[in-house]
């Protein structure tokens, strides 16, 4: 039983790494990079995906690619959201902005959970898979979904990332966590810490809605190295989207110096 459901997961992990990844074709070596599976069950299962018409398989290059099953399979569950259509436009945009590993983020009990991502062939780095979790109070999209809970809420999760943290780097204080959260409610936008993304620094804001009490996160992970330009970039993308997915008049990126 606990095997049927490990594949299961390793199934739905599969598809929703290939509806990221585009119709750019992908290795087998990559694929077990990315998602950290043992080489003999992903060639199993990116077999069996063959057999049922969810991916294709290009000899000459040894690569598979999504066919429009998985198109087809998105397509059926987000016809019936507007929310997921507005989200989805939202990371596209981002995207295209700014060409580096954009993502849309989601609470999961104390933890972040990435449900979406974006990059360029270009990106130099490996990219987490969708359903990956960290802890809420590290990550900038974290700590952007924390600004919107209860004081009591926010210092109870606190408490469960550092019992599980490994390293005093993992462990913010309380009046830390608490004064970045004030400072992300009038920038909104969040900074990650380079020291726990090391080579990236993540941005994200939030998107808003009528109907969402604790929003969904967007973000974009750009290389330390790559300039105060990009940074702008990023931020002026982030908050143009946040300004338009909510009714909050956003902050000048001039305003924001102090986030880089």
């Amino acid at each position: 039983m606990a095997r049927s459901v490990k594949s299961a997961e390793r199934v739905l992990e599969l598809l929703e790494y290939f509806s990221w990844v585009g119709n750019i074709g992908v290795r087998l070596k990559d694929i077990e990079r990315d998602l950290n599976y043992p080489q003999s069950s992903c060639s199993v299962l990116l077999n069996r995906l063959v057999d049922l018409g969810y991916l294709r398989y290009v000899p000459q290059d040894r690569t598979f690619l999504p066919t429009l099953r998985v198109d087809f399979l998105g397509e059926s569950c987000l016809s019936k959201s507007t929310e997921s259509k507005e989200s989805m436009s939202y990371l596209e945009e981002l995207f295209e902005k700014t060409e580096d590993l954009c993502f849309i983020a989601q609470r999961n009990g104390a933890d972040l959970q990435y449900v979406a991502f974006r990059r360029s062939r270009k990106w130099r780095g490996a990219a987490p898979p969708a359903g990956f979790k960290r802890p809420l109070t590290l990550a900038a999209s974290g700590k952007v979904i924390l600004s919107f809970l209860p004081q009591s809420e926010v210092l109870g999760i606190l408490q469960r990332n550092n019992a599980e943290a490994v390293g005093e780097r993992g462990r913010p204080t309380a009046s830390v966590l608490m004064s970045d959260l004030d400072e992300i409610r009038y920038a909104r936008v969040a900074k990650s810490d380079p020291q726990i993304t090391p080579g990236l620094i993540g941005f994200a804001t939030w998107l808003e809605g009528k109907d969402r009490g604790v929003p969904y996160a967007i973000g974009v992970a750009v290389p330390t190295d790559s300039g105060i330009c990009r940074y702008e970039q990023a931020i002026r993308a982030l908050l143009e989207i946040n300004q338009r997915s909510g009714t909050g008049a956003a902050q000048t990126v001039s305003g924001l110096a102090d986030l880089y």
